[in-house]
């Protein structure tokens, strides 16, 4: 008995493996639909022959196996065609490899075949209920009638045909287990796309209904300190003043535009070695006015590695993380900006002594149009930050805690020829 309950377990094996397997690899690799079809019916094809291969052995006079299971589903899943190719291999297995109940194989095989085509269309049309329900019901029929062939045709003794008995309900609960798992997993992959496009729409929504905010704001305001302008009696002052801010809310808006631009296309355009601490140095000098203005003092301890990117981009991500750093020490405090290798990559470390964040807020870091500045943020800066590292194949790591500042932690691939100076320097190392 527990061979036969191994017999069982090993066919039971081989049909679910394809079950699990196939889908999902299928979805995640985005195979095209007709590949998709042939893919499903050649394994079908294939469980059928490992049935085949490994049958049930109950006694000396019968052998059974579970092969009319993947020849129902593989036959009303997937239509007329698969259902033919099915039939196909399971009379020629049979028939070239020889073995008892030929005719058996060959009555049934037809019989599912062309009550497969009959019912296809209509299957895959009922419910995910339903189609358990008929499918289970055709598999009782198709094993109950291999039962009644064997022993009208071969004369099967009492104690095979009572181990046939067993055999039948075995076969139903295989089929309704397999069925219902393969209508669970359909069902979860077909609700995994409705939520990646549901996830899609709402992103699209949220940009348009955040670029119309945050562009609209400053034109607003450029638009109305033009109208100002038209006055005979204001100051030459006024005027300058009123030009002043005109600028810079037009530049405001730029800047709003630039940083959807590289949330939409982070991936670099021209890809050139960039050495870090060059770039680092660029963008203290360019800030460098913005943080004495907020009592913030500079320590760095840098190192000339070289990683690839854009240069535009990289600097563009490095005044992201420095200026929000700057901005979170209102009262003034100290800047650290550390460049190290760490693992074989290129480690960025920025710590502030600032305000800090709290747990909520540290999870939601990086969504769109989340931030922590109020109305002076529009939520796109480290949203920007954490694409263009990803588009440098990097990774970004922040810790933060609040009152007492944060961290950023950037790790980006080494440029190959820095890759060969560590390597021989590692050499010479072990050589002494």
């Amino acid at each position: 008995m527990v061979n036969i309950l191994k017999d069982f377990l090993l066919n039971l094996f081989f049909i679910l493996i394809p079950i699990f397997v196939v889908p999902l690899w299928i979805e995640e690799k985005n195979v095209p639909e007709t590949i998709k079809q042939h893919v499903l019916s050649f394994c079908s094809a294939f469980v059928i022959i490992l049935c085949m291969i490994f049958p049930i052995r109950m006694d000396t006079h019968y052998v059974y196996d579970l092969r009319q299971i993947p020849l129902w589903l593989g036959s009303l899943y997937k239509g007329p065609a698969a259902s033919v190719l099915l039939c196909f291999v399971t009379i020629g297995y049979h028939f070239f490899f020889g073995g008892r109940g030929f005719t058996i194989t060959a009555i049934t095989s037809i019989f599912i075949t062309l009550t497969s085509m009959m019912l296809s269309k209509k299957f895959l049309s009922l419910s995910s209920k339903y189609r358990i329900f008929l499918a289970c019901s055709l598999s009782v029929f198709s094993g109950a009638l291999s039962v009644a062939l064997g022993h009208l045709l071969y004369g099967v003794p009492p104690t095979s045909f009572s181990l046939s008995l067993v055999y039948l309900p075995i076969q139903s609960i295989c089929m309704l287990l397999t069925c219902y798992l393969k209508e669970m997993l359909y069902k979860n992959i077909a609700l995994r796309k409705r939520i990646i496009r549901a996830e899609k729409m709402e992103a699209v929504s949220h940009l348009a209904a955040s670029i119309s905010h945050e562009v609209r704001n400053p034109l607003t305001a450029a638009r109305g300190f033009m109208q100002l302008l038209e006055q005979g009696q204001l100051s030459a002052e006024k005027r300058k003043q009123y030009v002043q801010i005109a600028i810079e809310e037009l530049d405001r808006a730029e800047a709003i535009i630039t940083d959807y631009l590289t949330f939409a296309k982070p991936a670099p355009e021209s890809v050139e070695k960039l050495n870090v601490k060059t770039e680092i140095e660029r963008v203290i000098d360019l800030l460098r006015p913005f943080a004495n203005m907020n009592s913030v003092e500079f320590q760095t301890l840098l190192a000339p590695f070289n990683v690839k990117g854009e240069r535009e981009k990289f600097q563009q991500c490095l005044i992201n993380i420095i200026k929000n750093a700057i901005e979170a020490m209102p009262n003034g405090g100290t800047l650290q900006i550390y460049v190290s290798i760490e693992n074989g990559r290129v480690l960025i470390r920025v710590s502030d002594t600032g305000i800090g964040m709290t747990k909520e807020q540290m999870e939601r870091l990086g969504e769109p149009y989340f931030t922590t500045k109020g109305i002076k943020g529009t939520g796109l800066g480290m949203m920007v930050v954490y694409r263009i590292i990803e588009s440098m194949n990097g990774t970004i790591h922040i810790t933060s805690e609040v009152n007492k500042g944060t961290e950023v932690s950037i790790y980006l691939p080494l440029a190959q020829s820095w890759k060969n100076t560590i390597a021989n320097e590692q050499e010479k190392v072990f050589a002494t």
